[in-house]
């Protein structure tokens, strides 16, 4: 049995995590109401045993929900089942994820670029491989076969973030765009972005075009959001990828 590599965020961010402590809090103060006579309290013990069964069993839906605070948790959204449907399952599997991956993979390794000693990105970010940023610190270093995985991994959990809050049967390349993005600004920001919001509602083109709205970064230290002209050539280019899968 290994622990996971991101368990800090979570046990930081799972509402299940903190559901599950909640009972454990209430089993415990029943027991200790059961040690010092809780009918002098006027309270009873069974009520808290109550409280701690169902706070229990809200921590099963609480584990099937993507939740925004563990955006960058993605071996936990992708190996623990972060909102599992059959849908997603079925959309995440066969030819149809290979093909997203084909057009994904080369346009995040492009914008992205890859180093084998971690370095801090534009906005102070410790980062190594293709813009792998989980768990990574000053003085790390990778082989080129570890971010290869690294890489695919990441690919495949970001894809499987994405799909809960897209429709089905979106064009590969659409797919592949929004992945590309995905990877960049993270599953949470996307689910919440007007991407996703347009792709709803069926305004594909629109969904593609809103690409461009996230070319801003927060550069320095409580600095304000600018423009920057690696994230607006990197949208560019997704949009273009995006709009290549749509009819006409």
């Amino acid at each position: 049995m290994t622990l996971l590599a991101n368990w800090k965020v979570i046990l930081g961010g799972a509402w299940s995590v903190r559901l599950m402590l909640l009972a454990a809090a209430i089993s415990a103060f029943a027991a200790f109401l059961g040690l010092v006579s809780a009918e002098q309290l006027g309270w009873n013990p069974v009520w808290f045993a109550a409280a701690s069964a169902i706070i229990n069993l809200l921590a099963i839906p609480a584990r099937l929900v993507v939740q925004g605070g563990l955006a960058r948790a993605q071996s936990f959204l992708e190996d623990e089942s972060g909102a599992v449907s059959r849908r997603t399952v079925a959309s995440l599997t066969g030819a149809g994820l290979v093909a997203v991956l084909a057009l994904a993979v080369p346009e995040i390794q492009r914008s992205e670029g890859r180093s084998l000693v971690a370095y801090q990105d534009i906005v102070g970010v410790w980062t190594i491989c293709d813009g792998e940023t989980l768990e990574v610190g000053p003085g790390d270093v990778a082989s080129s076969a570890e971010c290869d995985r690294k890489l695919e991994a990441r690919v495949r959990a970001f894809a499987a973030g994405i799909a809960t809050c897209l429709p089905e049967r979106l064009p590969v390349a659409m797919q592949a765009a929004f992945v590309s993005a995905s990877y960049n600004i993270g599953v949470g920001a996307f689910c919440g972005s007007s991407m996703a919001r347009r792709a709803a509602v069926g305004d594909l083109r629109g969904a593609c075009d809103a690409l461009r709205l996230w070319n801003k970064a927060r550069v320095g230290a409580g600095g304000s959001l600018q423009p920057v002209r690696g994230l607006t050539l990197r949208r560019e280019r997704e949009r273009a990828l995006c709009l290549s899968g749509l009819p006409g």
